[in-house]
């Protein structure tokens, strides 16, 4: 029986890909979610066919004392888990992120002496990792005790070897250190375009951005580029933005009012709608200040969109391929500048859509896992 330990199961598609995946290699799986609001309960549910595996909900979290006090949180999980999961049949942990996860992971792992592995993303290394020094050397005994170190992008393996505040565990650690990808919904894998489209002489580019109204993903800035980019050139550019919901909602509806220039259309969830707007758009922007990897980057090239991404985030230095620009910064003067780029370069962005679909593959990825838990 594996363990897993994830915060925001019922947040992302990601973990549900991962585990229905791995329910159809016969592995018995309990996953484990603690949540801050009863309406999460639920969400992301799976019918998993294996006897005994189940998805354990627990509303035990506060919505703000718990994101504080990190130890507090960490001790009310595993006293959670020690009342709710039958720990004697549990023969591995997959904690889903280092600190959050890993902490639980870490305690269960000294106390009942099970294995572990524990994966690294965006909140991680840009959140705990800068801003909680007090919890740093805890951090780094969670690495040191884990199996294997999961990175979810080859960029975030290289910023981890490569972080002074690690510099002290590398030689212990480094070896443990593995990549692995996040996989895509099989429906992007199995419409993919086997051949990019040219945007000839259109006169207006379409961009797209998809994902919340999240500060982070720093879509104001790219509201802003679009804005200046049209001043330069009337009609050079028009932006489809859909999502919504995050900290930055109310300020990013202000900022496109009674702007021809954007298109809002709100939270889509039909996928053969989404693609719709893939086939419709010529470029996928989307310049976040922090990105564990990013689904709808893969999503917009196996439709044959360029992209618009950030350096050392999300999907950089994964591909070698010319798949589009990324930002050395997040300012609204280097969106600008690389999206012109992306216009000019336009045709001289070429990539295998197949090559896409075969790494990012849930099927592929959770044979990948299994073979770690196994071992």
């Amino acid at each position: 029986m594996i363990l897993h330990i994830t915060n925001d199961y019922s947040g992302s598609a990601v973990y549900k890909n991962l585990i229905r995946e791995l329910d159809h290699l016969s592995l018995e799986q309990t996953i484990y979610n603690p949540v801050r609001e009863a309406s999460r309960i639920g969400k992301n549910g799976i019918d998993l066919k294996n006897n005994g595996s189940q998805i354990i909900y627990s509303h035990i979290l506060s919505k703000y004392t718990d994101r504080i006090f990190y130890q507090q949180k960490i001790k009310k999980i595993v006293q959670d888990i020690e009342a709710k999961v039958d720990l004697s049949k549990i023969k591995f942990i997959h904690a889903h992120t280092w600190y959050s996860d890993g902490g639980v992971a870490y305690e269960l792992h000294k106390k009942y002496k099970i294995p572990y592995i524990v994966a690294v993303r965006n909140t991680d290394l840009n959140l705990f990792l800068k801003y909680f020094l007090h919890e740093r050397s805890y951090g780094k005994k969670i690495l040191l005790a884990a199996d294997k170190i999961i990175t979810i992008s080859a960029v975030y393996k290289k910023r981890m070897l490569e972080d002074p505040r690690l510099a002290s565990i590398i030689s212990e650690t480094e070896k443990k250190v593995v990549v692995i990808p996040n996989g895509v919904d099989p429906y992007w894998i199995e419409s993919k375009v086997l051949q990019r489209k040219n945007i000839g002489n259109n006169t207006t580019i379409q961009l797209l951005y998809i994902g919340k109204f999240d500060k982070g993903k720093n879509v104001i800035n790219l509201i802003n580029a679009v804005k200046n980019l049209n001043r330069k050139n009337e009609n050079m550019v028009k932006l489809t933005l859909i999502g919504g919901g995050g900290n930055d909602e109310k300020n990013i509806l202000n900022s496109i009012k009674d702007d021809e220039s954007f298109n809002y259309v709100g939270k889509i969830y039909d996928l053969q709608q989404l693609k719709m707007y893939y086939e419709q758009s010529d470029i996928f922007t989307m310049p976040s200040k922090a990105e564990t990897f990013g689904l709808v980057y893969m999503e917009a090239l196996l439709q044959g969109l360029p992209i618009l991404y950030t350096q050392n985030e999300g999907i950089d230095g994964f591909y070698d391929d010319p798949i589009g620009e990324k930002v050395e910064n997040t300012s609204v003067e280097e969106i600008q500048h690389k999206v012109e780029r992306l216009i000019s370069n336009y045709n001289q962005y070429n990539f295998s859509t197949e090559k896409f679909s075969r790494n990012h593959d849930w099927k592929r990825i959770a044979e990948t896992y299994h073979q770690l838990y196994t071992k």
